[in-house]
């Protein structure tokens, strides 16, 4: 059955990779957009009109991940290859590589200063600076790495794998806490007030830890006929949205936190929820399905206030910096750019 919503927005743009999208990001200034192919093509495009400015073999290999420098112009990406490699948008040019040794390099994520870059390859993760620099490698993890969260200020990484989630103090590189789980993660997030850590379980549920953590403290939300890989924190660290299903459920953090409450059930997709994002300093949340709908909410109306159709699954979806236009990419290689339109 077909939700009612607004009618459907064209997108602005849309190119064809001719590869499925693994990963999107965009500059700081909104002005450009990088995508990352699942075979390791790296495009720079302009997000005004949709102009490629460079395509490049960044990992033959395969690609993982692409993240944009919080304040510079800067783009770091991560293969199959066991790579980082780091490349001047400006002009394509390969700024340098670091070699992980032979796993891939399958989680990268900046902080939000800009200071560091977190690098996840098998079960050790790297602290990378701006400058190239190695400076921390962390390797007390018994199991793949399966996530990254850093705290707002930038000061601590939350590292995700078998076991809970082991927190790092930045600039030491010395772990401070363990949030202990018993079985396997494979998402993690860390609210933007600082007071929860929340992370998708391989037994479909939704772990919490409140901050300061102690023994005893820790939640679980239950019931998802999925593993939740998708987790996107409203600004104000109030509400959770998850995946893990064709409905995304909306988790009330505000006050004591969610135990005992009852989520709000957003339906609008008529298969699973592929990507999920809030804007960064808005109410919007965008929503992007196997169905190759991509739908925008407010969390106070549980029916879609738009949507555009795609002719193909959704694989990665996000808000371009400014919040005026969400950035989507699809499993048959389609790049585009939307700008919602509300009621």
């Amino acid at each position: 059955m077909r939700v009612s919503s607004e009618p459907a927005r064209p997108a602005e743009w849309l190119i064809p990779l001719g590869e499925p999208i693994i990963a999107l990001t965009g500059s700081p200034d909104s002005a450009q957009i990088a995508a990352l192919t699942t075979e390791g093509k790296l495009v720079i495009v302009e997000a005004a009109t949709g102009r490629i400015f460079h395509e490049l073999a960044a990992h033959p290999s395969g690609g993982f991940r692409v993240a944009w420098h919080p304040k510079a112009h800067l783009v770091a990406s991560s293969g199959a290859d066991g790579q980082v490699k780091f490349w001047d948008p400006a002009t394509g040019k390969l700024l340098r590589q670091i070699s992980l040794g032979t796993a891939w390099v399958e989680e990268l994520e900046w902080s939000p200063t800009g200071a560091w870059l977190a690098v996840a390859a098998g079960r050790i993760v790297t602290l990378l600076t701006p400058d190239f620099d190695v400076k921390h490698t962390l390797k007390n993890h018994v199991s793949t790495v399966t996530g990254l969260g850093w705290r707002t200020d930038g000061q601590v990484l939350g590292v995700a794998c078998y076991g809970g989630v082991q927190l790092y103090e930045a600039r030491t590189g010395q772990p401070t806490e363990l949030l202990p789980w018993k079985t396997s993660l494979v998402s993690l997030g860390w609210s933007p007030d600082q007071r929860w850590v929340v992370a998708g379980t391989q037994d479909m549920s939704v772990q919490i830890w409140p901050l300061p953590f102690h023994e005893g403290d820790e939640l679980a939300m239950n019931g998802y006929p999925f593993k939740v890989r998708e987790l996107a924190w409203h600004h104000s660290g109030k509400y959770l949205a998850t995946g893990g299903d064709q409905q995304i459920l909306v988790w009330d953090f505000s006050g004591e936190g969610p135990a005992g409450t009852t989520p709000q059930i957003l339906v609008g997709h008529t298969a699973r929820i592929a990507a999920l994002a809030y804007q960064s300093g808005g109410q919007l949340l965008a929503s992007g399905g196997q169905d190759g709908r991509l739908l925008w909410w407010n969390v106070r109306h549980p029916a879609p206030l738009g949507e555009s159709q795609f002719a193909a699954p959704l694989t990665a979806v996000r808000w371009s910096r400014n919040d005026k236009t969400v950035i989507v990419g699809g499993q048959d290689g389609t790049v585009a750019l939307v700008t919602p339109i509300t009621k």
